[in-house]
């Protein structure tokens, strides 16, 4: 990317900017058309309630990585930098766990509060059984799937490639994080959870910003959706330790606030200067 003087040449960066917005439109496209090509061949027709293996589904999200790898291949572009890869210390995996744990219990009491506003349809609902299990082998898919495979794929693509462009192309990093967490909120297509993956996301692009690696941010996403499949197989609402009525209890929402405090607080030292991208 072209700079001089500190600044910028606009014309380089509005390229990167359009080269991250395609590349990653086009990596989802065609990631979402082989999964549904995947889906579709195990649904029996026959079965009134289309039931899809697991692993069928699982595997269908994590595909939009393969075209994104051939397109930053062809561009001859490193892909442990281009995908924010980089090494973080152990006591940054510490801090970003600490942030995961209660920026999870946060949004899920934000969650509670949306539903009040704008119940969850029924389909919706549905739509979210193949987080459940029955077996061993299904919760090996599960877990591996929806706590591990996923978060790390959209990780690469939403922050490390797409933010990491914004980043370099915008020149301005909060306007990155910004952009790229409502790209994120839109290629999840759910309405009835977009605040709570728009925050989410910040979180997110602000640790993948100020730490120059995914692997924090990885954390905190498969900590949150992994807390999401442990409700979706346990008592109905969570457990009752948790609970106050139907929302998080208080000490529990306090409990989490200071998580999160604790680790952005270490977080800052043990990174006084965001890493910038480059790339």
């Amino acid at each position: 990317m072209a700079r001089e003087n500190g600044n910028m040449d606009l014309g380089d960066g509005g390229r990167q900017v359009r080269f991250a917005l395609f590349a990653t439109l086009g990596a989802i496209g065609i990631g979402v058309l082989a999964g549904a090509f995947l889906v579709r061949l195990f649904i029996d027709p026959s079965s009134p309630d289309l039931n899809v293996p697991r692993w069928a589904v699982l595997l269908s999200g994590s595909l939009i990585i393969v075209p994104l790898v051939v397109i930053l291949q062809r561009r001859g572009l490193p892909l442990a930098e281009t995908l924010r890869l980089q090494p973080v210390a152990p006591s940054t995996w510490r801090d970003a766990l600490l942030i995961g744990l209660g920026v999870s219990i946060l949004v899920d009491e934000l969650d509670r509060l949306v539903a009040l506003v704008f119940p969850l349809p029924e389909w919706v609902v549905q739509g979210m059984q193949f987080l459940t299990y029955s077996t061993p082998g299904e919760a090996l898919l599960v877990v591996g799937g929806a706590v591990l495979v996923a978060p790390f794929v959209e990780e690469l693509a939403f922050r490390g490639f797409f933010q990491g462009q914004l980043e370099a192309g915008l020149g301005d990093p909060t306007k990155a994080v910004l952009f790229s967490s409502v790209f994120f909120m839109l290629m999840h297509f759910n309405p009835w959870w977009s605040l709570q993956i728009y925050l989410l996301g910040m979180v997110l692009g602000y640790l993948a910003w100020r730490t120059g690696s995914v692997w924090p941010s990885f954390v905190v996403h498969a900590t949150n959706n992994g807390l999401a499949t442990w409700f979706a197989n346990g008592p109905e609402g969570g457990p009752s330790w948790y609970l106050l009525g139907d929302h998080v209890s208080p000490p529990w929402l306090l409990a989490a606030a200071a998580l999160v405090y604790v680790g952005l607080r270490s977080l800052h030292v043990q990174n006084p200067v965001p890493v910038l991208s480059e790339s």
